[in-house]
C-alpha cells in the first residue's frame, strides 16, 4: 500500500510539472513533500507511514536555506508535530515542536534533482517536559520545471 502511494504521488507530481520535492526516510518510515527546495523559504509537510490510522503522527514546518553551494543546500526550520485522529477520541492534536537542521546533497551532477537528506531535529512535546534528538536519513528527488532554452 505504501509503494502504491508514493508511486501516484510520484506520477502525479510528474505530470503536473510541479515544483516540489518528494522524499523518504525509509529508517523511520516518513514520507515527505516539500516546495521547491531550491528556494530561499520552502515548506515541509511530514507523514509517518508505518503506523496504526490512531497513531498517524504528522509534522508541518516552514525551512530556510542559509547556506546553498552548487552540491549542497544547508537549511533550518522550527515545526509543529500533530495527530488530527486525537480529535475523535477527545484527545489535544499538537503533540511537540521541533527545528530541523538538515543538509540535501547532490551527489550526482546530471542529476541534481537526486538527494541525499540528513537532518538532526531536536523534539520536545507540547509540555516540555521530554524530548529527544532525532536524526533522519533518507533520498529526495525534486521535480522542478524544465527550464525553456
Amino acid at each position: 500500500m505504501r509503494v502504491i502511494f508514493m508511486f501516484i504521488i510520484l506520477c502525479l507530481c510528474n505530470h503536473l510539472h510541479s515544483q516540489v520535492a518528494v522524499s523518504y526516510f525509509p529508517f523511520q518510515s516518513i514520507l515527505s513533500i516539500s516546495t521547491n527546495t531550491e528556494k530561499l523559504c520552502w515548506a515541509e509537510y511530514k507523514i509517518e507511514t508505518n503506523s496504526f490510522v490512531g497513531n498517524f503522527n504528522m509534522e508541518l514546518s516552514p525551512k530556510l536555506n542559509f547556506r546553498k553551494r552548487e552540491l549542497t543546500n544547508y537549511y533550518t526550520g522550527p515545526g509543529i508535530s500533530f495527530n488530527p485522529a486525537y480529535s475523535f477520541v477527545n484527545l489535544n492534536i499538537m503533540n511537540g515542536y521541533f527545528i530541523d537542521f538538515g543538509v540535501r546533497i547532490k551527489p550526482l551532477p546530471k542529476r541534481r534533482n537526486l538527494q541525499i537528506v540528513f537532518e538532526i531535529s531536536p523534539y520536545v512535546n507540547r509540555e516540555f517536559s521530554g524530548g529527544n534528538i532525532r536524526t533522519r536519513l533518507g533520498l529526495s528527488w525534486n521535480f522542478q520545471k524544465s527550464e525553456e532554452k
